[in-house]
């Protein structure tokens, strides 16, 4: 389930684009929104359901037959609308989705949860270097606090013991190649990631932590 967001696009692409892929289920709130040629261009290799999360109707038909979720919805907020930056208001729809979400997990035994957020949720005993800081803890609650409300709200709602999850907390994503190293870890001195990522790097490291489990 990657929704029809660039990144989830981008895994779609390359994950279907192998020989011997998997076959992918993927929800979408509309097929319109999906790139000119996507449906012909896989056909045959993935069934699109086309529905809210918040239709458990819809979720339930998605998760049929599928082993792994992973979603790549990305908060509204993390394009700066500007009524939540006057207003302030946090709300959290796709953190919140993720209780129907897991309950149709259940439902149909799936048990693999992997799930995007961002740095702004911090992890316990990370250490920041002040450029670090700056720009994951204090910027984005600050200029985007709907998007860093719904990012931290979905690191809590996804860290859920009745499944093996894995939330991947990405920087700024670009359309950069997909040929360097991700780099995968907590925060530090020492870590040698940076502010900027592809998304097709995110794809293949995705696919990568699925396939290696």
């Amino acid at each position: 389930m990657s929704g029809e967001s660039a990144t989830g696009l981008a895994f779609v692409d390359q994950v279907l684009g192998l020989k011997d892929g998997p076959r992918l289920s993927i929800l979408v709130r509309s097929t319109k929104k999906l790139p000119q040629g996507f449906i012909s261009r896989h056909a045959g290799r993935m069934k699109i359901v086309e529905g809210s999360l918040t239709d458990e109707v819809k979720l339930n038909q998605a998760m049929e037959g599928v082993t792994t979720v992973v979603s790549f919805l990305v908060a509204k907020g993390a394009c700066m609308p500007l009524y939540h930056f006057l207003t302030r208001s946090k709300p959290t729809p796709i953190a919140d989705s993720f209780h129907l979400i897991k309950k149709s997990m259940g439902k149909h035994g799936v048990k693999r949860l992997l799930a995007l957020s961002t740095p702004a949720h911090a992890l316990p005993n990370e250490e920041y270097t002040w450029t670090q800081y700056i720009t994951t803890q204090i910027l984005p609650p600050v200029v985007v606090p709907q998007g860093s409300a719904e990012m931290t709200a979905i690191d809590e709602i996804c860290a859920d013991a009745d499944f093996d999850y894995t939330i991947f907390r990405v920087p700024h994503l670009n359309e950069s190649p997909a040929d360097a190293r991700v780099h995968a870890g907590k925060y530090s001195k020492d870590f040698k990631g940076g502010q900027e990522l592809s998304r097709g790097m995110v794809a293949k490291w995705v696919y990568g932590e699925i396939q290696e489990k």
